[in-house]
């Protein structure tokens, strides 16, 4: 696996263009945004359920916003996207991401970008649910691969559902973004793994390999505090 000093949007260039992609977790569309911008997919589908949660372990996620802003967002996602949406570029399938599941078949899907829920349990339900969805050689991508103090405040168990994912499934853990809020990519075979990496370490400077991730090792976000806020680092 790579620890890579690069951006998720970055990353995007890199990935298969031209494909189908799913987003899980879409919100107001930003990152939507920039998939179809740096990736040009022949189709992007946007599932989110854009609906106010009352539950106890995601009351604190900044992302489970008041029913009236969630009608705000899917309204502001449909007007942004109107185009690619008459074009037949973009799909929104307003339903949770295990519901939505229905509509695609077996190996469907080039890629997808998992930032839904992002409990422990949720969060590699996604995992479980779309890995089948996604071609033999395609990859998942995912936000939020962290665990420092202000994800644990938000109950973030995304580290725990991708680590546990990658030892259950026998996908390739193959490159993590050095961010606040890192983004992760796994790959369903060796070969692809070898030939993203070959690529990340010719288009980003500085790379550093973690041998048998996460088989041998374990992820921990340590902070640093400052006057303002904090100060992440990665350590394995």
């Amino acid at each position: 696996m790579l620890v890579c000093p690069t951006t998720r949007a970055k990353l995007l260039h890199l990935l298969p263009q031209g494909g189908e992609v799913a987003e899980i977790g879409v919100a107001e569309g930003d990152f939507s945004q920039e998939i179809l911008h740096e990736n040009k997919p022949k189709c992007l589908h946007l599932i989110d359920p854009w609906e106010h949660q009352d539950r106890s372990d995601y009351v604190n996620d900044p992302s489970n916003v008041a029913a009236g802003a969630q009608d705000d967002r899917f309204n502001a996602v449909l007007a942004r996207f109107r185009a690619e949406i008459d074009g037949g570029t973009v799909k929104v399938h307003r339903d949770y991401s295990q519901d939505a599941a229905i509509f695609f078949r077996d190996g469907q899907l080039d890629w997808i970008y998992v930032d839904g829920m992002h409990t422990a349990e949720a969060a590699y339900n996604d995992l479980a649910t779309y890995g089948r969805k996604v071609r033999d050689d395609g990859f998942i991508i995912g936000h939020d691969y962290t665990n420092h103090v202000q994800a644990r405040q938000w109950n973030f168990g995304v580290v725990e559902a991708v680590n546990r994912y990658v030892r259950e499934s026998g996908y390739e853990f193959v490159a993590l973004t050095m961010e606040a809020f890192p983004t992760y990519v796994i790959a369903k075979s060796k070969e692809l793994a070898r030939q993203l990496t070959d690529l990340l370490v010719r288009n980003v400077p500085y790379v550093v390999e973690i041998r048998d991730f996460p088989q041998r090792s374990d992820f921990e976000h340590k902070s640093v505090a400052l006057k303002k806020g904090w100060m992440v680092y990665p350590s394995f």
